[in-house]
């Protein structure tokens, strides 16, 4: 199945209502995304009459071998990308062609106003996005490839784990064992963080080491072209006491009780996934969960857990780790069959640390399905 070219059509269906001659894609992901070229420094025209993929000597027979069925405009070191584009379109008699009002700049479309002065071009946001959040079976094989990849490097980060290393060390370690997994490389820096810097979401690496807390964030994905991300969070494989070995840490949270609400919040969330349900319905049943929930044996009165669930919900994923939809309280996004989205509540209190559990959740022509198999359950909570 040629799905690049199936997008392709797509698009150009959805040019003709707007009226526009011609469509001048410059993001490399959108290139990506509608002709399968993974190089960069190269833009895409979506023409009347002809396709015309716009790049460099560099990427000629990369371009023959991933996309063979495109013409090309190859230009030479001694011209520009842009200048190269203005010749494809002014060549083609276009008078309208739309740009990407939320990808170009503006220095870049006053150049391009200058080398084509006869064309009229249009800035028009989030049409190849929009297009991009629902995804074709082929996306969604990539992407459980990118899953799989993810978890292969996480069982042998998990079994190594040792005492003395630092939150740096574990990036590093976490990196290294997806690119053994098969995977490009990690689909961002990975977020490690120990005991009580937990609580800090998107926590840095620093020389904290993993015995010093009773517990361990990991946030990290595969990017295999697409891209996975995923979360756990860990008890400490050496039986670490809080109390014992970092006072920061406070006792009086319990760490299953907390991990058995974040857990029941997910679930929750899952639940309400199919084709038709807001965004913010789907992050609403999550948030509920939390916001409700009164400490056993009535500790902590005066604790509100929902205050302490500072982020959305989630988001999609696929060329890029951050997609549409939005799953967040004020998302106008509608959940369609083909999204592929993350689902992550999470828990951060200061001084004791955090606990989040995200997983990769497709959506299905009447439910979901989730792409992820590492175990959820707090049993699993360990190095092994």
């Amino acid at each position: 199945m040629n799905y690049p070219h199936q997008r392709r059509s797509s698009l150009s269906q959805k040019l003709k209502t707007q009226g526009l001659d011609g469509f001048l894609i410059t993001a490399p992901v959108n290139v990506t995304y509608l002709t399968g070229f993974t190089g960069d420094a190269s833009f895409y025209a979506a023409l009347p009459k002809n396709n015309t993929l716009i790049s460099d000597t560099r990427f000629e027979e990369q371009i023959k071998e991933e996309c063979a069925d495109l013409d090309a405009a190859i230009r030479g070191h001694s011209k520009t990308t842009l200048e190269a584009a203005a010749e494809v379109l002014t060549k083609a008699g276009v008078k309208s062609v739309g740009v990407e009002g939320n990808r170009i700049t503006l220095g870049e479309l006053e150049a391009l106003k200058q080398l084509a002065p006869k064309i009229t071009f249009v800035p028009v946001d989030g049409v190849v996005e929009a297009q991009r959040a629902v995804k074709d079976p082929g996306e969604v094989e990539k992407i459980r490839e990118a899953v799989r990849a993810a978890e292969r490097g996480f069982r042998m980060f998990a079994a190594t784990l040792r005492e003395t290393d630092t939150e740096k060390d574990l990036v590093d370690a976490i990196e290294g064992y997806v690119r053994r997994a098969g995977a490009r490389g990690t689909s961002f820096p990975p977020i490690v963080a120990v005991g009580e810097r937990g609580a800090l979401p998107h926590a840095p690496p620093t020389s904290r080491q993993l015995g010093e807390g009773s517990k361990l964030l990991v946030d990290w994905g595969a990017d295999m072209l697409y891209k996975s991300d995923i979360t756990r969070t860990l008890k400490s494989p050496f039986g670490t006491s809080p109390s014992r070995r970092n006072k920061m840490e406070r006792v009086g949270f319990d760490f299953d009780e907390l991990y058995a609400v974040v857990l029941a919040a997910q679930d929750a969330a899952i639940a309400t996934i199919r084709p038709g349900v807001k965004a913010k319905d789907v992050d609403a049943a999550a948030r509920k969960v939390i916001a409700n929930y009164k400490f056993k044996g009535g500790k902590h009165p005066d604790i509100k857990l929902g205050d302490y669930f500072t982020h959305g919900l989630g988001h999609g994923i696929g060329l890029e780790i951050h997609e549409a939809p939005k799953i967040r309280a004020n998302s106008e996004d509608v959940l369609e069959a083909g999204m592929v989205v993350t689902i992550e509540p999470g828990i951060y209190l200061p001084g004791w640390g955090g606990i989040r559990i995200e997983d990769d959740i497709l959506v299905t022509h009447d439910s979901c399905k989730l792409l992820t198999s590492l175990s959820r359950e707090s049993a699993m909570l360990t190095a092994s």
